[in-house]
């Protein structure tokens, strides 16, 4: 596993998102795909964090330099507001309430893939490139965070 993996990691995470969309699709959905492909998600997802951990978030968090620890400390930050968001869909969108309004639940899934794109998009632009770097051996002049 290397950091570009990372990448392909969250493009994966949203070809599922999509097949999440699509089972969701149909007005009464199949609970039983739906639940295979939400399983399916949580377990790309809890794989992918345990990647992200190992080899961006640890050595930005260990790294001299401020601006690296600073990105460590957002990253962090961040997945603890998505996490709260994931856990607040999942209580709410059990399968009855799914049932009951799929087309509500496919907004709501919607939302969660549209926080979900925009810290993948801060991650690519500025949180793996750094982590690139320190592990490339290459060091900046230290910088002031924020």
């Amino acid at each position: 596993m290397t950091l570009q993996d990372l990448y392909e990691e969250h493009r994966e995470l949203f070809r599922i998102g999509a097949r999440l969309i699509e089972v969701a699709a149909l007005d009464s959905p199949r609970m039983q795909d739906l639940i295979a492909v939400r399983r399916e998600m949580a377990q790309a997802l809890a794989r992918h964090l345990g990647n992200e951990a190992r080899l961006a978030l640890m050595p930005l968090g260990a790294s001299p330099d401020p601006y690296d620890r600073a990105l460590a400390r957002r990253y962090t930050s961040d997945l603890m507001m998505l996490r709260q968001a994931s856990s607040a869909h999942m209580g709410q969108w059990t399968s009855e309430a799914i049932l009951d309004d799929p087309r509500e639940y496919r907004l709501a899934v919607r939302g969660l893939l549209r926080m979900t794109a925009a810290r993948r998009d801060w991650e690519e632009a500025e949180f793996l490139p750094a982590a690139e770097r320190l592990a490339s051996g290459r060091r900046e002049p230290l910088r002031k965070a924020g």
